[in-house]
C-alpha cells in the first residue's frame, strides 16, 4: 500500500441483514485499507459480501446495517455522520461505478445533462458551467464528438460507451475513491480493454484511489496493486496481486484459480469448487471454508483461523497456509474421451449465404428515409457431430442475430439451413415439431428463460410431453435423470425460479435444453454473468452432456479463454461477416485476420506468459446501414495496406485445409508482422 495515509480504511466491519432469529450475517470483521492512487481488488464467489462491502462504504446498505466495525474516508467514520454529511459525501468524494450502466443512467435525460446535474449539486456551478464541464469529461473518457455524446440519450449509446459516460459522471466532482462493481461484466475484450486503459490513465492522472470489485481474475491482475480474497463474508487472503495469484496461500484462492480454463484441451476437467456458499444466517464452528477444503482436518472443522501474517505482508486466514502450494493445479482427465471429436463427416447444421437485415425509418413524413442494416450478412458455416463452433466478435457483430435465425427465432432475409443434409424452414413456426425438438437454445440470462410461476419439475416435464419423448409414468425418472445430469439433486424438483442461485437457474436451462433429445445446441453467452467455480462447473457439464449424446454446439461467447477450453473451431465475425475460420489452436496462433490479432491482444490473462503487444481499436464498428467499402474492418485496421483496403472486398486466403480469412494481406506478411 502507499506510504501516504489511507483514503479508506475499513476496519473491522460486520454486516447483517435482518433481525432476530434467521437474520445473516453477510461480512464478518472485515478489515483492509486503500492508499492515494492505489487500485484494490475484491474477488470472490457470488454471495461472498463484496458488494455488501461497496454499499457499506457509502453507508447504504439496503435491508442490513453495520453491526461493528468502523469505515473512515480519511479521518472521519462514514459510519457514524449525520444523513446532511453523507450526502455531502457521496458523489463529491466517493463515487461508485455499477455492473449495469443501463440502469444506472435516467433513460428520459441526456447523458451531458445527468453529469452536468451532478457538478451543480455538489460544486455550485450554473448551468453554463455544468454544461461545459461535462462536455470536458466526455472527452476525458475518449468518447468521439463530446459535444455530440452530450446530447444523446441512454439508449442512443452502446454498451461501452454507457460505461464510460458513469465513469465520466462518477469523476465530475473529482473524488478521493472511486468504487467500481464489476464495470466490465458483459463488455467485449476490446471495450473491456479501453475502460481498463481509462482507469489506469484515472489513477495516474487524478490519483484516486479505487476499490475494484471483480469475479474476472485476468482483469483484476491488469488493474490491481494488492487484491482481497472474500469468502462468506471474511477475508481469506490479502496481498499483492502478482502474489496472490501466482503463490496463493490459501485453499480457496487457489480453488478459484483451478476454475479459470487455461490452455488445457476438453479431456481436462476443470477444478470447479464442491458444495457451495455455508447458510449465513446459523453460526458456523470452526473455519467457514471446511466443508469445501481439500485441506479440512478437525482442526478446521472445529477451531476458526487468525488472518495470520506470512512474509511480504500476506495475510491468510489458514491453519495450513503452507500446504496449499501443494494442491493440484491440473484437473483430472476425463475417462474414456481421448478422442476429441473434431467434426468429420456430414455435418449436423449447414449455414448457407445467411443474410438477415432490418430497415429503420427515419425522420418525419414526408420525407422520412428507411435505412437498411445488414446484422448478417452472407454467413456459410458448417459444424459437424459432437463438435463445438464458437461465434466471437464484439458486441454488434451479429452474433447473437446468427444464433436466432439458426433456432428460427427470426427468419433470415436471404440464404437456407440445413439440418442433417435438409433444408429446414426458416422460423420456428414453419418448422416440423422434430427439427424444433433437436434445435434448442440457452440463453444469456437464465432469470428471463425460465417461467418464475413453474417449478422446475414442470419446466423439464414440458418439453417431454410437449415432444411425446415420454410415456408418463416416465417424465418424473426422466426429470430425475436431467437435473442429476446437471449435478442438480432431488431437492430442486419443487422449486421455483427464485429459489435458484444464478448458477442453478442456468444449470436448469440446460438440462431444460437436454431434455428436448436435441442434435444441436445454441449457447449464447451462457456464462457471462457467473462467477469463476461455478462457470468451471458449467462447462464441465456441458462437454459431459456433449461427450454422453454426440451434441454439438455453437456457441456464442465474448470470454476468449472460455473458447479457447471448449471449442473445436472458430468463427470471427465482424460487422455481420465471418473474417476468419479454423479450428480454434489455429486461430489463436499468428498469422491471424488482424481483427483477430486486436481480440486477443485485449484479453485480460493472469497466465506467466510474454506480454502481448496490446492493440487498441480506434473508434467503433461502423454503421450497419452504412457500411465501409472494401474491406469492412478498414476504417479501424491496425495493419491496413491503403487504398485497396478502401475499394476492394478482400479475397478469401487458405491457410490450412479448414483455416481460412478475408484479407488484403498475404498469410507469411501477417505472420511476420504479428510475430512476438
Amino acid at each position: 500500500m502507499s506510504a501516504q495515509a489511507p483514503v479508506l480504511t475499513v476496519d473491522g466491519l460486520t454486516v447483517r441483514y435482518g433481525r432476530g432469529e434467521g437474520s445473516l450475517r453477510a461480512v464478518h470483521d472485515v478489515s483492509f485499507a486503500i492508499g492515494p492512487g492505489e487500485a484494490y481488488g475484491l474477488i470472490g464467489e457470488s454471495g461472498s459480501g463484496k458488494s455488501t462491502i461497496a454499499f457499506a462504504v457509502v453507508n447504504h446498505i439496503r435491508g442490513g446495517r453495520a453491526e461493528g466495525g468502523r469505515i473512515l474516508l480519511g479521518d472521519r467514520d462514514l459510519l457514524q455522520l449525520p444523513r446532511a454529511e453523507l450526502e455531502k459525501v457521496r458523489g463529491r468524494q466517493v463515487a461508485m461505478v455499477y455492473q449495469d450502466p443501463h440502469s444506472a443512467l435516467n433513460p428520459a435525460i441526456a447523458v451531458g445533462e445527468q453529469i452536468a446535474e451532478a457538478i451543480r449539486q455538489h460544486q455550485g456551478a450554473n448551468r453554463r458551467e455544468a454544461a461545459a464541464r461535462a462536455v470536458e469529461l466526455l472527452g476525458r473518457v475518449h468518447l468521439p464528438e463530446p459535444g455530440h455524446i452530450a446530447r444523446r440519450y441512454p439508449h442512443q449509446l452502446s454498451g461501452g460507451q454507457q460505461q464510460r459516460v458513469v465513469i465520466a459522471m462518477a469523476l465530475a466532482c473529482k473524488p478521493d475513491l472511486l468504487i467500481m462493481d464489476e464495470p466490465t461484466t458483459g463488455l467485449d475484450v476490446t471495450t473491456e480493454a479501453v475502460i481498463l486503459d481509462l482507469i489506469a490513465e484515472l489513477r495516474r492522472s487524478l490519483g484516486v484511489a479505487i476499490l475494484f470489485i471483480s469475479h474476472n481474475l485476468g482483469v483484476v491482475a491488469r488493474v490491481c496493486d494488492r487484491v482481497g480474497v472474500l469468502y462468506a463474508g471474511e477475508l481469506m487472503e490479502q496481498g499483492a496481486t502478482a502474489d496472490i495469484l501466482r503463490r496463493p496461500r490459501n485453499p480457496y484462492t487457489r480453488g478459484l484459480l483451478n476454475a479459470i480454463p487455461r490452455r488445457t484441451d476438453k479431456r481436462q476437467r476443470l477444478v470447479s469448487l464442491p458444495g457451495g456458499l455455508p447458510d449465513l444466517s446459523q453460526a458456523i464452528t470452526g473455519c467457514v471454508f471446511a466443508p469445501r477444503c481439500a485441506l479440512a482436518r478437525d482442526r478446521c472443522r472445529d477451531e476458526a483461523p487468525a488472518l495470520a501474517r506470512l512474509e511480504g505482508g500476506h495475510l491468510s486466514r489458514c491453519h495450513f497456509p503452507t500446504e496449499t502450494e501443494a494442491l493440484p493445479v491440473a484437473a483430472p482427465q476425463r475417462a474414456g474421451d481421448d478422442a476429441v471429436p473434431d467434426g468429420s463427416g456430414a455435418p449436423v447444421l449447414r449455414l448457407d449465404g445467411l443474410r438477415k437485415t432490418f430497415t429503420q425509418s427515419g425522420g418525419v413524413w414526408p420525407f422520412a428515409q428507411r435505412r437498411v442494416s445488414a446484422a448478417v450478412d452472407s454467413v456459410s458455416l458448417e459444424i459437424g457431430a459432437g463438435e463445438t463452433l464458437a461465434i466471437v466478435g464484439e458486441s454488434g457483430s451479429g452474433k447473437s442475430t446468427l444464433a436466432k435465425c439458426v433456432v428460427g427465432l427470426l427468419a433470415p432475409s436471404e440464404g437456407h439451413v440445413e439440418l442433417d443434409g435438409g433444408r429446414i424452414g426458416l422460423t420456428a413456426q414453419s418448422r416440423a415439431r422434430g427439427v424444433r425438438r433437436a434445435l434448442q437454445i440457452v440463453f444469456q440470462n437464465p432469470e428471463a428463460s425460465l417461467n418464475p410461476s413453474h417449478r422446475v419439475e414442470e419446466i423439464l416435464a414440458r418439453p417431454l410431453r410437449l415432444y411425446d419423448l415420454c410415456a408418463a409414468a416416465e417424465i418424473a425418472p426422466r426429470v430425475s435423470e436431467l437435473l442429476a445430469a446437471v449435478k442438480l439433486g432431488e431437492r430442486f424438483i419443487d422449486r421455483y425460479p427464485r429459489q435458484l442461485s444464478g448458477g442453478e437457474k442456468q444449470r436448469v436451462c440446460i438440462a431444460r435444453a437436454f431434455a428436448a433429445s436435441p442434435r444441436l445446441v445454441v449457447c449464447d453467452e451462457p456464462t457471462s454473468a457467473l462467477d469463476i467455480s461455478v462457470q468451471a462447473a458449467l462447462l464441465n457439464e456441458l462437454i459431459d452432456l456433449q461427450r454422453q449424446h454426440g451434441t454439438s454446439y455453437l456457441f456464442i461467447s465474448h470470454d476468449l479463454g472460455v473458447v479457447r477450453y471448449i471449442s473445436n473451431r472458430v468463427a470471427v465475425m465482424y460487422l455481420g461477416r465471418v473474417v476468419e475460420t479454423g479450428p480454434t489452436e489455429e486461430v489463436f496462433a499468428p498469422p491471424h485476420h488482424p481483427y483477430t490479432e486486436a481480440l486477443l491482444s485485449a484479453l485480460p490473462t493472469i497466465e506467466d506468459e510474454p506480454e502481448r503487444a496490446r492493440i487498441r481499436l480506434e473508434g467503433t464498428m461502423p454503421d450497419p446501414a452504412n457500411p465501409p467499402r472494401g474491406c469492412p474492418f478498414h476504417t479501424r485496421c491496425p495493419r491496413k495496406l491503403g487504398a485497396i483496403c478502401e475499394t476492394e472486398a478482400p479475397p478469401e486466403q487458405h491457410l490450412s485445409a479448414n483455416h481460412t480469412l478475408h484479407c488484403h494481406i498475404a498469410p507469411a506478411d501477417l505472420a511476420r508482422m504479428q510475430a512476438r
